[in-house]
């Protein structure tokens, strides 16, 4: 192993090891507030008295599913594409991160 090689290793390896240990933990913290984000904008459509209130309680209600799962899908497409990312690091730096 090169010393370039060894330095980037020293590199990448806390950052594998935070990934690894809490995409569980983040996944579980985006979902709780996310649950409790969709009550809060329940709430509001349901207090909304006006038109103009309901119809930006639903514009607020879209954008949140469409920020929520767009969040989601990263979260699980960080940790779905690490296996192949330490593949292609190890091919290609001759050292095992993974």
């Amino acid at each position: 192993m090169t010393n370039e090689s060894n330095a980037f290793y020293n590199l990448i390896l806390p950052i594998l090891n935070l990934v690894n240990g809490y995409t569980g933990t983040l996944l579980l913290i985006v979902s709780s507030l996310g649950a409790i984000q969709c009550i809060f904008l329940g709430v509001r459509f349901a207090k909304a008295e006006s038109a103009e209130e309901l119809e930006q309680a639903k514009k607020n209600i879209r954008d949140f599913i469409i920020g929520f799962l767009l969040i989601f899908v990263l979260i699980v497409a960080m940790r779905a594409g690490m296996p192949g990312l330490c593949k292609w690091m190890t091919e290609n730096t001759k050292v095992s991160y993974y």
